[in-house]
């Protein structure tokens, strides 16, 4: 596929094994993640005259491979018939486990890791498979991290409480419709039904006892509870709603996950009104060397660089033996995200299978929009500080080897850094390891 554009919402066919595209896409970005673990190759090239000639070859059968010095060569070939020595194009994956979770049965509608002992056991720290992994690993990692690392302050609508909602009384027209829908989309997932699902979603009624259940958990947990309760009400069923986006319908029926079997929890946290926000896979992605993080870097919120906007961000390897960081680009991103109040996450049950990767398939959604700011490095201490690059990395590339250790296997890491100070908000298994 020649794509003139991507823009990072967007989920392969699995027909195709090959994307190449005239924008550079950030190794660490949801559709990059996506592709990689897929086996598809995905390149880029900045010369308009190739990638033209490119396109005048369609429908002929086409060579391609990546060099030794991870240049992307092609050649025009006759058959389909692979040459000596070829990789075939690899069949669609499928998860090598099915998800995890309680199979949606309620008991709660918040978990809060800050839970008082008097509200009973049930009220208490979540346990794994009622809540997702972005949320579970924020429990784990408590407790095992320097004092110089925060976590920011969580609560969590865990699986089940979705279908409880839609089960009550107020809703009961809703779930008719929902019903009647979901039922449909059997033998047609066009994207005007999907929509329409979507649209039914957010038509939900929040029931007394779940803002209840949520305003205790915020206070336990430290949270500003928010002015506009409708606004957040309307986040948490975006969230949910976003079971139902095009991406993430395609991506389930490609590797057949079952809609029924996917469950949606949202991991509510305030946002950290970031400097610099990173994505770090402790093991390089690009060489497959256990030995090295791989990292990448935005000005401000993380938006930028997992939705891959345009420019390039500051891209860096850590080796964990040596403690030294070597920059790989700088960056050149035009645009970015600052701002605070709350984000509600998706935290799904079919996002971190072996062998499957569903970064950014569903929705997380920020209460108060996020300020777009043009950038401008004339005076950015990450180009001309030296000293400071050079500890920024130090410190992002440490908190990765604490995290993969503190959990057990190479981790998918998000955090930002904030007036100095380094927050780690969120961290899932890392997904496409050659030993998947």
């Amino acid at each position: 596929m020649i794509a003139d554009k991507v823009m990072g919402d967007e989920e392969l066919p699995k027909e195709v094994v090959a994307v190449l595209a005239p924008d550079v896409t950030d190794l660490v970005s949801h559709v990059a993640v996506r592709a990689r673990n897929a086996q598809v190759l995905f390149a880029s090239c900045s010369d308009a005259t190739v990638l033209e000639n490119l396109k005048a070859m369609r429908g002929k059968f086409l060579h391609v491979e990546v060099t030794a010095a991870g240049d992307v060569v092609f050649k025009e070939v006759e058959t389909l018939e692979p040459e000596a020595g070829a990789v075939e194009a690899p069949a669609a994956r499928r998860p090598a486990a099915s998800p995890k979770s309680s199979k949606g049965q309620f008991r709660i509608f918040v978990y809060s890791p800050n839970a008082s002992s008097d509200r009973g056991q049930d009220a208490g720290v979540p346990s794994e498979g009622v809540v997702g992994s972005k949320t579970w690993s924020q429990v784990k990692l408590r407790g095992k991290l320097p004092d110089w690392v925060k976590q920011p302050a969580l609560a969590a609508l865990p699986f089940g409480t979705f279908e409880e909602v839609l089960s009550r009384q107020e809703n009961q027209r809703t779930a008719e419709r929902y019903k009647e829908l979901t039922q449909s989309l059997k033998g047609d997932a066009s994207p005007q039904t999907l929509a329409a699902v979507r649209e039914c979603v957010e038509t939900l009624n929040s029931p007394a006892e779940l803002k209840d259940a949520l305003k205790t958990a915020f206070g336990e947990a430290g949270l500003a509870w928010p002015e506009d309760w409708d606004s957040a009400w309307r986040c948490i069923k975006q969230v949910w709603a976003s079971k139902w986006n095009e991406r993430a319908a395609l991506s389930r029926r490609r590797i057949g996950l079952r809609d029924e079997d996917l469950y949606m929890a949202v991991l509510i946290q305030p946002v950290v009104e970031a400097d610099y926000a990173f994505v770090l896979h402790t093991d390089n992605p690009s060489t497959n060397n256990r030995d090295e993080l791989y990292g990448e870097l935005v000005l401000g919120l993380g938006e930028t660089l997992v939705g891959n906007f345009p420019g390039r961000a500051l891209s860096f390897v850590w080796d964990k033996k040596a403690e030294q960081s070597r920059v790989i680009s700088f960056p050149s991103k035009s645009v970015g995200l600052y701002g605070g109040g709350l984000i509600f996450r998706s935290d799904s049950n079919g996002e971190d299978l072996a062998g499957y990767a569903g970064a950014g398939l569903y929705d997380s959604v920020l209460l108060s929009p996020p300020r777009k700011t043009q950038l401008d490095y004339s005076d950015e201490r990450l180009i001309w500080d030296g000293d400071f690059r050079s500890g920024t990395l130090a410190a992002i590339g440490r908190i990765g080897v604490v995290i993969e250790k503190a959990l057990g296997a190479p981790q998918d890491i998000e955090g930002v850094v904030a007036k100095g100070e380094y927050y780690v908000v969120q961290s899932r298994p890392q997904v496409g390891l050659g030993n998947e």
